[in-house]
């Protein structure tokens, strides 16, 4: 291949849809690969298999889905929502009156009975514990590709739009409105929703983003770190 790969594992369509353009429009010299993977890949009832293995079997079918050869391969860029996952177990709350199965505020996840807590509660915990084995490590697959794992939080409709309950349906539709709108590149509208930090290194920033939403109730707020998305390209580029 001419131009080497970065590959962009998502959620959904409206990761892609926000970010596509503006990533094709900067790295000229590099082909733009986004992977959609419908749903949370760090969650699953059946699969037992480590954090690593699970990134390391996507990246191995994208490659012989694309016929990419490891050369082939710049990056891996991987994003996610963290759906409040890092809170603590008493935040879990059972609330009858609600209208879906699982409802997220600023201070709490409500859930409709013991069966949806007890879900929650588990999901939370295996998710929290794969995503902090991955923000660990900055090389997959016997450490030939870089990787890094940013995330919008709650979801990415919480952080564009100010709605942590977002209807799954015009969710792509509505980026698109967004982004035809947007006077300013999208990793500049979305630093406000970065944590604060202590320095301009982009390990450093990397990393204390990471600890600061995997603290108290920061999970259930409004932050994001994809804008050191671009940063991390820069530098490996």
């Amino acid at each position: 291949m001419s131009k080497k790969v970065i590959i962009v594992i998502v959620e959904g369509y409206s990761d892609e849809t926000l970010l596509v353009e503006r990533l094709q429009s900067l790295y000229l010299d590099s082909e733009i690969r986004f992977e959609i993977q419908f749903g949370d890949i760090f969650y699953d009832s059946v699969v037992k298999d480590s954090p690593k293995k699970i990134i390391g079997d996507v990246i191995n079918g994208i490659r012989r889905k694309r016929k990419y050869l490891s050369k082939d391969i710049l990056a891996i860029l991987h994003i996610m929502d963290t759906d409040g996952c890092f809170i603590p177990q008493e935040n879990v709350v059972i609330n009858q009156e609600i209208k879906e199965n699982t409802h997220y505020t600023l201070t709490n996840i409500l859930v409709d009975g013991d069966e949806q807590k007890e879900r929650i509660i588990k999901r939370n915990k295996k998710r929290s514990n794969n995503i902090r084995t991955m923000t660990t490590i900055d090389k997959i697959i016997s450490k030939k590709y870089p990787y890094q794992l940013f995330y919008f939080s709650r979801n990415l409709e919480h952080v564009i739009f100010d709605n942590p309950n977002p209807d799954k349906k015009g969710k792509v539709e509505d980026v698109e409105v967004f982004i035809s709108s947007l006077n300013r590149p999208i990793e500049e509208y979305l630093i406000p929703f970065l944590p604060t930090m202590t320095n301009t290194d982009y390990p450093t920033q990397y990393k204390e983003s990471w600890q600061f939403i995997e603290t108290e109730l920061n999970s259930l707020n409004r932050y994001s770190n994809v804008s050191l998305l671009f940063k991390f390209i820069d530098q490996t580029i």
